[in-house]
This record gives structure tokens, C-alpha cells and sequence, in this order.
């Protein structure tokens, strides 16, 4: 299975740096101009394989790590020849031309990568202009689809999250190191910069992967292919031109863990990418249904997502709901919502509020009774609000959904059986 799933559609300048973290911590400013200073590590030479009893599974002759869909190493790959060319200048003189420059060179474990995301950063002012070949700019911040940037600035600046210092007349090395570890059901990867201390984050993260991907296949009764889960620092996820939390269908998941600033507004790098890794998980199981949902199953499959994850404790009730991406309360109902992830949860957040969002319940949902072809991102038309009905009705061992459909305020049929036959079942 090959359909790519994207679990977080903002792709604004907060998202793109840290991740879609959704629910009450969408105003986490994640985009810092001042990112912590951090010493320019270059010459890293293999895969990170840290000794003790709490790297269990780690595979240090697992070969080049695994890179996320996006990426690819150009030793084996055919990467860019030509490189992007970024002129950075004061915001007051945004057509300067400079007169130094460096090459900034991504690498994983010392191999140079086919794109990266960073910021560009200086004490005052600064404009950003693309004047040649893959790269494109918002504010300060550089998505490049090159393995080679040329930056250009006469301008005292530092370049990704972790403030590495420019070679002017030289290359600048952006090295990223990677962490292998395999198990029964999830190969995991993790990537970090040298200078920051990530503790014991991918250890946790393969563990309690593992527990994820186990809680979540009880509650549906369904099974995937196995799991290669790819942690990743913002320069790595931005890389993709999104925010790098995505699902691809086929056992792929990939998750942006942020940067440093991020990480400790979040409390930690668990708290932020951990729920990501379980609503994406979710996503995969999600595209095992039989039989499926046709029509526009993509607000439901968000709902669903985030849903399954809270139900399995691992994604924050704060991040499930009531308080959506873009600020609405689903308390209000759900008709006038128009972002994806919002309106998906808010059909689930009044299950949970009728207290009957459980296992049943999703278990339910992952076997449904007939094939729905409803659009479920047009929450105001009547074919939608029957389907739900139903759905949710038959997910419930029949259980009135009647006050349900009522609270989420969108059209919906007088009755349960008067749904079904609305809908030809």
C-alpha cells in the first residue's frame, strides 16, 4: 500500500520548524530567532551505537540508516547536481549582492544528504532570496532540495537550530548523526545533531513504539506490515516540504521531533513526538479497513487517528480536544469547522463527551458493517451526518447516537433506521 498519508496539513512557519502538536500547544512558538549556540561538529563518521542495557536492539552494523522517504544519500543516489544559491541581506536593502559566501553541505553520519531545512540566523533584520536552482525561503527559514546550498551574506549569521558557524570561503558541514534499533514489530531510527544532548530519547521512543503499535492493534483487532518509525530533528523533517509527519501506508512513519527551543517549551522530546508517532501509527492501521471508506474518508481518518491514540493513552487529551488547530472549541459543535484534523476530531470528541469513545467503540469503527462513500471533510451535508450516524451507531452495539449527532450540530436524519435507508443499506 502506497498512499501517502499526511497526519498535520499546517504547514506554517510553526509547523515546518517543530511539528503539527495540535490541540492546546498550536501557539508554542516554534520558530526561535535565537536558537541556543552550539559548536559547528563535522567528520562524524557512523552510525550512533551507544553502549547499555538501555540500547537493547540497537544494530550498529545495520549499514546506512534509513532516511525518510524524501532524502536519499548521494553516494548511492542520484542527488542535484547544481547547487541552491541563497543571498541573505538586510531587510533594508533586500537586493544587496554579497560578497562571501559558504557552501552548507547536509550530512547524516558523515554522508552527504540529498536536502535540508534550516533557519538563517542574525541579530538584525534579514531577507532571504533564492537566486538559483532547488530551494525555496519563508522569512528566515531555507527548504533545499540540493545537497549543496551556497549561501550568500555579508551579514554575521548562523545557520540551523543549533547555531553552527559559517565557513566563509569554505563548506559548512550540517551533520546529523542516526541511531538504529530492530525489533519483532519496529525498526526505529533516530536522528540528532552531535551538540545536543538527546539523553535517552531513542531507547524510549523504540520501546515505547513498540508498546504503541501493540495497544493500538488490541483495540482494532487489525495488524500492518511491520513498522520503520524515523524520528527527526526540524532540519531533516522540514526537508520535505511540510512538517515531516507523515504515514505512508506501506509500515513507513516519520515523525518531527522539533528543535531545541521547541523541545523544552514541550517538556521533553517524548511529550512532543511520542503522540505524533501513535496517531501516525494509527493512519497505518487505518489503511488496513475492510471494507474501506470511499468517497473522502480524509477528516475521518484524522479523527480516527488522534482518537485511537487517546483511547490507547498515548496521545494527551489536550491534544485530542476540545480546542482545535485553528482555535475553535468543538464544545460549539462541528458545523462551521474547516480544517482537517478539526473536524475528524470533533465527531470523536462527542463520542468521548456521551462517555461511549472506547475500545469497543474504535474497535467498531475499524469494522464497519457496509462500504461508506460519504465525503467526510463536508461535515453540513445530509449524506455525511447519516453515515456518521450509522457508523458511529454500529460502532456502539447500537447505542442511541441520536443527542450525539445533535451536539456535533450537523444534518443528520430523524432516526438510526431512517439513516440506513437514506443510504440504500
Amino acid at each position: 500500500m502506497s498512499t501517502k498519508r499526511i497526519a498535520c496539513s499546517l504547514f506554517l512557519t510553526a509547523t515546518l520548524a517543530a511539528g503539527c502538536s495540535g490541540g492546546s500547544s498550536a501557539g508554542v512558538d516554534a520558530s526561535p530567532t535565537d536558537a541556543p549556540a552550539a559548536p559547528d561538529a563535522t567528520g562524524v563518521d557512523g552510525p550512533v551505537a551507544d553502549a547499555g542495557p538501555a540500547d537493547a536492539g540497537v544494530d550498529p552494523d545495520a549499514g546506512p540508516a534509513r532516511l525518510p522517504p524524501w532524502l536519499s544519500y548521494c553516494d548511492t543516489s542520484s542527488c542535484a547536481t547544481d547547487p541552491a544559491v541563497i543571498y541573505v541581506c538586510p531587510a533594508a536593502a533586500p537586493t544587496c549582492t554579497p560578497s562571501r559566501h559558504t557552501t552548507v553541505i547536509p550530512r547524516v553520519d558523515g554522508r552527504t544528504i540529498s536536502g535540508v531545512f534550516f533557519p538563517v540566523v542574525a541579530a538584525e533584520g534579514l531577507s532571504l532570496r533564492v537566486e538559483s536552482g532547488g530551494a525555496a525561503v519563508l522569512a528566515h527559514l531555507v527548504t533545499a532540495y540540493a545537497p549543496a546550498i551556497e549561501l550568500h551574506s555579508d551579514l554575521d549569521v548562523t545557520v540551523s537550530y543549533y547555531a553552527v558557524a559559517p565557513v566563509w570561503g569554505g563548506d559548512t558541514h550540517l551533520d546529523f548523526t542516526s541511531s538504529s534499533r530492530t525489533s519483532a514489530t519496529l525498526d526505529s531510527v533516530f536522528f540528532a545533531h552531535p551538540s545536543y544532548d538527546t539523553g535517552t530519547a531513542a531507547a524510549d521512543l523504540h520501546a515505547q513504539g513498540q508498546t504503541a503499535i501493540a495497544d493500538e492493534r488490541t483495540i482494532t483487532g487489525l495488524t500492518s506490515e511491520h513498522v520503520h518509525g524515523l524520528f527527526l530533528p526540524s532540519e531533516l523533517a522540514g526537508a520535505s516540504g511540510g512538517e515531516g509527519n507523515f504515514s505512508y501506508g506501506d509500515g513507513t512513519v516519520t515523525t518531527n521531533y522539533g528543535n531545541p527551543d521547541y523541545i523544552a517549551a514541550m517538556g521533553g522530546i517524548i511529550p512532543t513526538v511520542f503522540p505524533r508517532f501513535a496517531h501516525e501509527f494509527a493512519h497505518e492501521l487505518f489503511d488496513e479497513l475492510t471494507p474501506p471508506f470511499a468517497g473522502n474518508p480524509s477528516c475521518l481518518n484524522e479523527g480516527v487517528a488522534d482518537a485511537l491514540a487517546f483511547v490507547s493513552g498515548h496521545l494527551p487529551e489536550a491534544e485530542f480536544g476540545p480546542i482545535g488547530l485553528r482555535g475553535a472549541n468543538f464544545d460549539d459543535g462541528c458545523a462551521a469547522l474547516d480544517e482537517i484534523h478539526d473536524i475528524g476530531n470533533c465527531y470523536f470528541w462527542h463520542v468521548r463527551n456521551a462517555g461511549l469513545l472506547d475500545d469497543s467503540f474504535m474497535n467498531g469503527v475499524f469494522h464497519p458493517q457496509h462500504t461508506f462513500t460519504f465525503d467526510s471533510c463536508n461535515q453540513n451535508a445530509l449524506e455525511t451526518g447519516n453515515s456518521i450516524l450509522v457508523l458511529f451507531t454500529e460502532a456502539a452495539s447500537g447505542a442511541d447516537m441520536m443527542s450525539v449527532l445533535d451536539a456535533m450540530g450537523i444534518p443528520h436524519a430523524a432516526s438510526y433506521e431512517d439513516a440506513k435507508t437514506a443510504l440504500g443499506f
